[in-house]
């Protein structure tokens, strides 16, 4: 029989099993007393002791409160375990939120069950700069006077774009390391780690030669089977398209953090440096705020991807400069809008981001430019805010820029 309701009294929440709907005699019925402060002083002690069994290396510990008859959640809690202790987390902790009701896991589990928003906050050594935050959904049953782990899975449908996404979740993998680089796989993929921990190091050396000496974080590239790994959807209209992805990292203590690089698993064999370079602009600049025109945002990535990079063979950018005028300027009307950056319109607007930075650069300077991005990421994207900041900046609005590019 369902569970009809929470009734609270002295703070002690009373579970009463369903009798007869006539209100006839019946048998009385079970009651359940449910302390919600020790409910979540429970909850807060297990999620304590996994993240220090993860840092202390201790299966048993972070396997302790997890459900011991449910040998499908243990076995994917296994994986998952041995997953975090690849990545190498110099902090790590995790967060009870807000409880949440779901009427179904009363009718599962009981009366006990207690469905938790949390967060996992972590520091990658050598990759993440300040400690970060991803999502979490746990559900908890008490058995035998002891809280433990049945479900982590209840608010993925809830919400699809955060928990049980990230790499770690994916199954078993394979985490390498280079300086200031991390690379994920699936664990048989050793050569495929090797080979983007090479290019990877040099991408990170073009970025902080070529727009960013100031950035000395990492870089982690998502190399996996997956089509759907943290916020990138390669089956989806978005990024089907796109070999690679830079996905935004919150961090722990602002809305803003940095970014991982996920592949598109058809394109691995198309990574090089200059492409990941491209996604670790995103990566170098994603702490200054998400609101920067893409013309500007993608034009830096192009920027940078297309000047000399260790031994990638270089590009002509003069011959560049004329293909991209007659292919794509010559028939535009104005900078790409946003939208434009997806779908049949997405080669030109890449490309007249970069004639547009490629310009910018030349005639302001690269500091002057890069001081643009930081003070358009963080503020409301508008025309208004644009043309405002642009001209403090510059002296001339989007509008003017685009007329200075046509003119050549």
């Amino acid at each position: 029989m369902g569970w009809r309701g929470w009734l609270t009294a002295a703070g002690v929440l009373v579970i009463v099993a369903g009798g007869a709907a006539d209100g006839a005699a019946a048998s009385r019925p079970a009651e359940v007393q449910v302390d919600p402060a020790a409910q979540a002083a429970a909850v807060d002690a297990i999620l304590q002791r996994r993240a220090t069994a993860v840092l202390q290396h201790d299966e048993d510990q972070f396997l302790a409160d997890v459900d011991p008859y449910n040998e499908e959640l243990r076995a994917s809690q296994k994986v998952l375990f041995e997953n975090l202790v690849q990545f190498g987390f110099g902090k790590l902790t995790y967060r009870q939120g807000d409880p949440q009701f779901d009427q179904t896991l009363l009718d599962k589990y009981g009366p006990t069950a207690y469905l938790v928003s949390a967060a996992m906050e972590y520091q990658i050594e050598g990759i993440d700069e300040q400690p970060m935050r991803t999502p979490l959904g746990y559900t908890f049953v008490k058995r035998d006077k002891q809280y433990v782990l049945v479900d982590d899975t209840a608010l993925d449908t809830a919400r699809p774009g955060s928990p049980n996404r990230e790499a770690w979740d994916a199954g078993p993998v394979l985490v390498q390391r280079g300086p200031r680089t991390m690379a994920v796989v699936e664990q048989s993929q050793v050569e495929l780690a090797k080979s983007i921990l090479a290019d990877a190091q040099v991408a990170v050396k073009a970025v902080n030669r070529w727009w960013l000496p100031s950035w000395q974080g990492g870089a982690l590239v998502i190399a996996l089977d997956d089509t759907s790994v943290r916020s990138a959807d390669f089956n989806g209209p978005l990024w089907k398209d796109n070999s690679a992805v830079a996905t935004p990292v919150q961090r722990a203590d602002t809305a803003f953090g940095s970014a991982y690089v996920v592949v598109n698993p058809r394109d691995r064999d198309q990574l090089d440096a200059r492409l990941l370079a491209h996604e670790f602009t995103h990566v170098a600049t994603a702490a200054d705020g998400p609101s920067a025109p893409l013309w500007l945002v993608e034009g830096m990535a192009e920027y940078v991807e297309h000047l000399p990079m260790g031994s990638e063979r270089a590009v002509d950018l003069a011959k560049y400069r004329d293909h991209v005028r007659s292919k794509y300027l010559n028939k535009a009307k104005a900078l790409p809008t946003d939208k434009q950056f997806f779908g049949p319109t997405q080669d030109s607007s890449y490309a007249i981001g970069w004639l547009a930075v490629d310009y910018l650069v030349r005639k302001y300077g690269l500091n002057q430019v890069v001081g643009l991005h930081q003070e358009m990421a963080w503020q409301v994207n508008s025309q208004g805010r644009r043309d405002t900041v642009m001209t403090a900046q510059l002296g001339r609005t989007e509008a003017q820029i685009f007329a200075d590019l046509k003119r050549g």
